[in-house]
């Protein structure tokens, strides 16, 4: 007799679209219990249901499972293919369990990009929220550049990406998440280390840390549309902020930062102080591949950052 599980054997098309879920409950209910009857209570189905589609199987495989007396017996092709059958229901619960642990974030992996300094402070805060609720699913965060978000959720690296304004292409979309005003950042024995608000106008001879080739390009054309007399000298570029703020610190230059590093200040001895004419808030964004639908655990994410940003008056 020819096995039709058995490896290297490959079963017909046909055979495969007909071969149900249903059908195998019911021939493994059947052998369980030896009894037509009995196997229909319990699988909550009526004994007529359960025969007609133990009945159903065997025609589809052309095999006869049970040889029907005063007591039901497998058969031996039945013998052979009831640990299959029982293997494919024991999966198929699996699927589901998983599916319901997925569902009610008890396990999963949430994959997150942002930009370094907004990581280790913003995003940091939601996650940890984010831990306390959902300690069952496992975390995964890049800290990258800003300008490297929107491509790292283009390859694929990360399914949920939090930055400021980038262009996205076709493949990713972005979701505004909230504004942050942007901060003049000085050394704190800098003269303006000790005002309150400055205008761009007095900071026309300073010497800026360029941390975002395309963040200074947006803020020169802002200020060009301002007053074009205004413009930023650049000192030095670099690529992380943190490195943007500790060459602040010693002096270097001034640097524009969002106001979420002013955590940082006391690590690198720098002020944060209020820019005016024209005050400048930066726009940032949830960013993810476009038509994939995200996983539980990103999807309760992003609801979870656009909680927290409203509460902030992002």
């Amino acid at each position: 007799m020819i096995d039709p599980f058995e490896r290297g054997h490959v079963m017909r098309p046909a055979i495969l679209s007909t071969l149900s879920l249903r059908q195998m409950r019911a021939f493994a209910a059947v052998a369980r219990a030896g009894s037509f009857t009995a196997a229909a209570r319990q699988i909550n189905l009526t004994q007529s249901a359960v025969s007609m589609l133990v009945q159903q199987l065997e025609e589809t495989l052309g095999l006869k499972l049970f040889d029907r007396g005063a007591v039901v017996l497998l058969t031996a092709a039945g013998q052979q293919l009831l640990p299959l059958a029982r293997r494919i229901l024991d999966d198929v619960q699996q699927i589901a369990e998983g599916a319901s642990d997925l569902r009610s974030l008890r396990t999963g992996l949430l994959r997150v990009v942002a930009p370094q300094m907004l990581a280790c402070t913003w995003v940091a805060a939601v996650l940890g929220e984010f831990e306390q609720a959902h300690p069952d699913v496992g975390l995964r965060v890049t800290d990258a550049m800003a300008d490297e978000v929107v491509s790292t959720v283009r390859r694929g690296e990360a399914e949920l990406g939090v930055g400021p304004e980038r262009a996205t292409g076709e493949d990713v979309t972005s979701t505004f998440l909230m504004d942050v005003p942007i901060r003049v950042v000085c050394s704190a024995q800098h003269p303006l280390a000790q005002q309150r608000a400055v205008s761009w106008k007095k900071l026309r001879d300073e010497r800026w840390v360029i941390y975002s080739s395309e963040f200074n390009r947006h803020l020169e054309s802002l200020l060009q549309a301002h007053d074009s007399s205004l413009s930023m000298q650049t000192a030095v570029e670099v690529k992380y902020l943190t490195t943007a703020l500790a060459l602040v610190g010693v002096g270097t230059g001034l640097a524009a930062v969002p106001d979420y590093g002013r955590l940082f200040a006391p690590n690198f001895d720098v002020r944060f102080i209020k820019l005016r004419a024209p005050e400048i808030r930066r726009r940032y964004y949830i960013y993810q591949r476009r038509g994939l639908v995200l996983s539980p655990p990103a999807e309760a994410f992003a609801k979870l950052l656009r909680q927290r940003a409203a509460r902030s008056g992002g």
